[in-house]
C-alpha cells in the first residue's frame, strides 16, 4: 500500500477480460446459514424449502448469502491498513481501498451441502483525477457455480482505491 495515492502496475491492462482468481468454498452447512440469518436480523424461520420440505439439504440459503460462504477467512493481522483483506481488488493495483458500487444477479439458490465455486475476472481499470488526488476504479465481475456447475450468481464490484 502507498501513501502517495494508488498505483498500477505495468501489466494490470493486459490482464482486463482475464480471470485473475479462482476459490472454491466450504460446503454451506445449516449452520452456517443460521449465523448468517442471526447476522442480518433474520430467523431459520425465515427460509424458504425447496421441493422437498423434510430435507434439510432443500434448504435454500437467502439470496446474498452467497457472498458470506465466499468470503476467505483471514486473521485480524493479515488484513490490510483499511481492513481490507489483501485478496480484495486486483494484484497489480494498490492504495486505500472503498467499495464504489455493486451489482449482483442471482440466476440460482445456494441449498444446504452445496460446495461454490468462484471465478473473478477483471473487467476494467480506470484511472482518475478526484477532488483529492488520483484514484483509481478497478471491476471485476464474480461468477458462482455449485458443485454441479449450476450458475448461481454473478457479482459486479467496483472498488476505489486512493
Amino acid at each position: 500500500m502507498t501513501d502517495g495515492g494508488p498505483t498500477i502496475a505495468p501489466d494490470v491492462e493486459a490482464r482486463i477480460g482475464t480471470v485473475i482468481r479462482e476459490w472454491t468454498t466450504d460446503p454451506v452447512s445449516l449452520r452456517h446459514i443460521r449465523e448468517y440469518l442471526v447476522g442480518i436480523g433474520g430467523s431459520i424461520a425465515d427460509l424458504p424449502r425447496g421441493d422437498d420440505p423434510d430435507g434439510i439439504a432443500r434448504v435454500v440459503a437467502p439470496p446474498l448469502y452467497f457472498l458470506s460462504a465466499g468470503r476467505v477467512v483471514v486473521a485480524e493481522e493479515d488484513l490490510l491498513e483499511d481492513g481490507q483483506h489483501a485478496w480484495a481488488g486486483v494484484p497489480g493495483v494498490d492504495g486505500r481501498s472503498a467499495v464504489a458500487g455493486t451489482r449482483v444477479e442471482f440466476v440460482g439458490e445456494v441449498r444446504v451441502g452445496d460446495v461454490l465455486h468462484a471465478r473473478q475476472r477483471l473487467i476494467s481499470v480506470t484511472p482518475r483525477a478526484g477532488r483529492s488526488g488520483p484514484l483509481v476504479f478497478v471491476e471485476t465481475q464474480t461468477d458462482y457455480r455449485n458443485q454441479r456447475g449450476e450458475p448461481v450468481a454473478s457479482h459486479n464490484l467496483t472498488l476505489a482505491f486512493r
